[in-house]
């Protein structure tokens, strides 16, 4: 059964000799022992190549690992290249189809530009067309294929199919000066992307086959632009598909070419002339052959004289090298001057017209080759890597031409290869004359000048010189070429006496620089022999002195650096920051600092106090210039008012509303009941306002100015409020509730009064700064460095010691805190940033908590607070009560109302008992004048009145005032009669106080 895919089992054998028998073949690859192959499944020859499929993996691998020689011919197995995702095949084409529209037709296909995405290379007979991809494709290649299939091209049946990945290339454009080995180490070399080139073929037309060992360095090569001595070479992919047939022509072209060029020379009519055919491609192996060339003359002749040519094939690179050294060729040459001898890169050729006289040259070669002896002998590493060397090569090169003689270093063995033993012992003995040895003695503290950067850029500038540390130190050995000791050595002595500056960067934290200078600066001070100086940037050191000084001080310093510990100390309390950089945490910082030998880095705890004292004012400055939408006519606000449910009689159904106007009445009653007068002198500004242009009843007037809880002694105003409100719900069990109402009105104002998106982003902003403060005074991050562990742990438990001892409570009651507008929430905050301290509200109770000192001064700002806002309303109820207008000019003396998002920020203005405020209406700047109740336009200059109004409180009257009464005469135990006060008549209310007893009413 097959183990593996077909890929994997897969090899493909190249170059086979035209007379190597199949079955021979296929019997060696199936022999273990000869080919270490196994079971061969099939075997597939075309031309001079074949597949073969093995049964498993296992031997596929193990095939391919190895080299294989059968009948004294080499033969290449590799593995079968993968398909090519980046090249399709498109089959079928009609001869006629121009290329223009077979790109049409890819660009249809497949979605792709051909500019930008692919190629196209067409077939000499054009029935092929290879499409080049320059990226792969981005769809299945199955659905693909099956979509070129149902699409004919000029009348043809196209098909697509994948290519195997090719291994060579053609280049063309090629100047007739370019030879193969030019050819080689171009795409040899890093220019051309450093592949590793397998064989050249140069073609006829200036073209040539460039094939690599690995079928990857194709794509490599091909995404490069090429230029060899001044030319651009054309590069394309090589395919026997696309370029067999255009190969072939060039052969007859070439051979025709051959036969006019030597049939134009001038021929004797007895000597016949020599025909030259020219053999294209390559073998991986090169044999001994002699080939026979006719060629016909122009004008006829008589006879034809045979020329023979012969090939020595030479594959070992030392015994080619040491050809290329000796004189035999030029000595054959002399003596036999009628025949053409020249070293080849693949051997030697012999061409000549006697073949006898050719062979016995050829003999010449091989009796030089077979005495051919090579002798290795041991050097020590310093000699060997001195032999070893390009420059050193080379130049011993030039004295062992006359031997002639060649040699080769490995590890520390070198190799001499010579035509005979003669010639050996006169080459070694040659290469020990030209090197030479010497020592410098060098002082011990010097001795680590030797692995310095200075010290190898110096053995560099040295002419034919290396040299190192001798194994027992203080003495340098060094071998160079005879005749250049004593000055390679007099700079040596010169390099080594002259002291040599250098500065060494030690990086580190920048806490840990601290640490050194504040606990290790006794060891510092020693290093009077360097200068140190801490890098401007705080996160290192610079050591400054003698190379040997400066490199040991800068070792001592690195194994100090590392044995120091640290630790990350997180330390989460309200107004730890704070407390650390204030003068009481610095001052317990400096004691664990001296009493544990630490260092404690502050660079990361971070705190700043607010500049302004006034918390109301600030929280107002960071209110920002609202921007409100309105019309600028009050047919805009009829038809606001009527997308309201019920109008204004539903904006007092809220439940928390309700109560607060209960409160209110309640308070007034429990004032008349205690006959104390109201007071109504209002002494400021906005209070004479709020008294001559509001509707309100005086007696709300006036308590609006006083506190509720002033005239209620008997019980807790909230109960009896919540009372009042429980016996109301109660008596009216049909009522709807009015929640939803205000809700929607609110909703349908700020739909169409919704602020500008930059409000929104600039509010956020002030929050997240305030959330950032906030967090970075409740957190601390401290790192601590210390000699020893142990130290490290004592700090963490001090300091928590120490912070917890001063923590505290404390708990502010008011009942303003229950609910809250938006500006006292903002001022809550800004509290909580300005005094480092934790503030969470419960009900009617804020409790504090942090250090003890700042909690105090936090409650003194909290209750100042409260106190100046206790008559702050909310935005609901400022909505529900209140009602900003303006008139607008060239009309009716009819108000118009201010949007309801708009009239809360104005009022809160109002009360904040600002003159003027800036306000932005459809992104146009406005000021609010409250001292001259104007609204002025600074684009326009334009001023028009406004007016404060309070909305009318009949109803609170007439439906509240039964209530009020009963629950007075449930307080007293005493039974009364509910009266409603109507407008001026009275109305006899059925007495409902039996309906509930005193059970519901609790």
């Amino acid at each position: 059964m097959a183990e593996g895919s077909l890929e994997e089992r897969s090899l493909e054998i190249l170059d086979i000799p035209d007379d190597l028998d199949d079955d021979l073949l296929s019997l060696y690859f199936d022999n273990k022992r000869r080919s270490g192959g196994g079971s061969v499944v099939s075997f597939e020859k075309h031309g001079n190549h074949a597949l073969v499929v093995f049964e498993d993996a296992e031997t596929a691998a193990r095939v391919v690992s190895k080299s294989h020689v059968l009948q004294n011919t080499k033969l290449t197995v590799r593995r079968k290249p993968p398909k090519d995702p980046g090249k399709l095949l498109l089959k079928g084409l009609s001869p006629q189809t121009s290329l223009d529209h077979v790109e049409l037709y890819v660009e249809n296909v497949t979605g792709m530009d051909c500019e930008t995405d692919f190629i196209l290379y067409e077939s000499p007979k054009k029935d092929l067309v290879l499409v080049h991809l320059k990226k792969p494709l981005d769809r299945d290649f199955q659905m693909l294929q099956d979509e070129v299939s149902k699409k004919p091209l000029n009348g043809a049946k196209v098909t697509l199919e994948q290519v195997e990945s090719t291994d060579s290339i053609l280049v063309a454009n090629l100047s007739p000066a370019l030879t193969e080995d030019v050819l080689e180490l171009y795409f040899g070399s890093s220019r051309a992307g450093g592949a590793d080139v397998l064989a050249v073929s140069m073609l006829a037309d200036g073209r040539a086959k460039v094939s690599f060992k690995d079928v990857k360095s194709v794509d490599d090569v091909l995404q490069k632009s090429h230029r060899l001595e001044n030319t651009d070479l054309v590069v394309e992919p090589y395919f026997d598909f696309l370029h067999a047939l255009e190969d072939q022509s060039s052969v007859s072209a070439q051979d025709e070419q051959g036969t006019l060029t030597h049939g134009n020379q001038p021929q004797s009519p007895t000597v016949s002339v020599p025909v030259v055919s020219a053999s294209l491609g390559h073998k991986a192996a090169l044999t001994d052959n002699t080939t026979n060339l006719v060629t016909s003359a122009s004008a006829p002749e008589p006879s034809v004289q045979k020329e023979c040519v012969s090939l020595v094939s030479v594959l070992d690179a030392t015994k080619h090298h040491l050809l290329s050294f000796s004189s035999l060729l030029e000595n054959l040459k002399k003596d036999n001057p009628k025949f053409d001898i020249s070293l080849a890169k693949d051997g030697v050729q012999i061409k000549g017209p006697d073949q006898i006289e050719v062979q016995r040259l050829k003999n010449e070669v091989l009796k030089f080759l077979t005495g051919v002896v090579e002798d290795h002998q041991m050097y020590d590493k310093l000699k060997a890597e001195f032999l070893g060397r390009e420059d050193v090569k080379k130049r011993l090169s030039l004295s062992l031409k006359s031997v002639p003689s060649t040699y080769s270093v490995l590890d520390c063995r070198v190799s001499v290869t010579s035509p005979s033993r003669s010639a050996v012992k006169q080459a070694r003995d040659l290469i020990e004359s030209q090197i030479s040895e010497f020592t410098v003695p060098i002082a011990k503290e010097c001795e680590s000048v030797l692995s310095s950067t200075e010290w190898s850029d110096f053995l560099v500038s040295l002419d034919f010189c290396s040299a190192k540390l001798s194994d027992g130190g203080g003495v340098i050995t060094a071998v160079t070429l005879t005749g250049m000791e004593k000055d390679n050595q007099e700079k040596m002595v010169a390099f080594l006496s002259t002291p040599r500056q250098r500065e060494t960067v030690l990086s580190m934290e920048p806490g840990m620089l601290k640490f050194l200078q504040l606990h290790h600066q006794d060891l510092l001070a020693d290093m009077g022999e360097v200068i140190l100086l801490p890098l401007e940037t705080g996160d290192g050191l610079s050591i400054q002195g003698e190379w040997s000084v400066c490199q040991s001080a800068a070792e001592l310093l690195s194994a100090i650096i590392g044995s120091i510990f640290t630790k990350t100390i997180v330390v989460t309390q309200p107004g730890i920051s704070r407390f650390l950089l204030g003068e009481e945490g610095v001052s317990i910082l400096a004691e664990m600092t001296a009493k544990f030998e630490v260092y404690i880095d502050m660079a990361k705890v971070h705190w700043e106090p607010l500049e302004d004292d006034d918390i109301l004012e600030l929280a107002w400055k960071m209110t920002a210039c609202q921007n409100f939408q309105r019309s600028s006519s009050a047919n805009s606000i009829q038809e606001f008012t009527a997308r309201v449910p019920n109008g204004r009689n539903s904006t007092d159904a809220r439940t928390s509303a309700r109560i607060e106007e209960a409160k209110k009445i309640l308070a007034v009653i429990g004032s008349d009941l205690n006959a104390q007068p109201l007071n109504l002198g209002a002494t400021d500004l906005y209070s004479d306002q709020a008294a001559e242009e509001t509707d309100q009843p005086q007696s709300l007037q006036a308590h609006d100015l006083q506190s509720p809880s002033a005239s209620m002694n008997a019980c807790s105003l909230d109960e009896d409020a919540s009372l009042l409100l429980a016996i109301q719900m109660s008596m009216e069990p049909n009522q709807r509730s009015d929640e939803e109402d205000i809700q929607k009105a609110l909703e349908l104002s700020r739909s169409d009064s919704m602020p500008n998106q930059e409000n929104t982003q600039l509010e956020r902003a002030y929050e997240m700064s305030l959330e950032d403060a906030t967090k970075s005074a409740n957190k601390a991050e401290i790192c601590v460095f210390a000699n020893y562990n142990h130290d490290l742990v004592r700090v963490d438990i001090a300091l928590g010691k120490k912070v917890g001892l001063r923590q505290c409570e404390e708990k502010v009651e008011s009942k303003t805190l229950r609910k809250l507008s938006s500006h006292q929430k903002r001022c809550i905050e800004l509290i909580k940033r300005k005094h480092a301290v934790e503030i969470s509200i419960q009900g009617t109770t804020a409790v504090l908590s942090g250090f003890k000192e700042y909690v105090s001064e936090a409650v003194v700002d909290l209750k100042n607070v409260l106190r100046r806002t206790e008559n702050m309303m909310t935005d609901a109820e400022i909505v529900r009560t209140v009602q900003w207008v303006w008139y607008e000019q060239g009309s009716s003396s009819k108000a118009i109302p201010y949007p309801p998002d708009a009239t809360v920020f104005i009022e809160n203005a109002w009360k904040m008992k600002q003159k003027k405020t800036d306000i932005l209406f459809n992104n146009q700047p406005y000021s609010i004048d409250l001292e001259n109740m104007e609204e002025h336009s600074l684009a326009s200059g334009k001023s028009v009145p406004i007016k404060r109004k309070m909305l009318s409180t009949e109803n609170l009257y007439t439906d509240a005032a039964a209530l009020t009464e009963m629950v007075l005469c449930w307080r007293v135990g005493s039974k009364c009669s509910i009266q409603r006060q109507g407008a001026g008549t009275k109305k006899q209310a059925p007495n409902r106080g039996s309906q509930h007893n005193t059970q519901d009413l609790r």
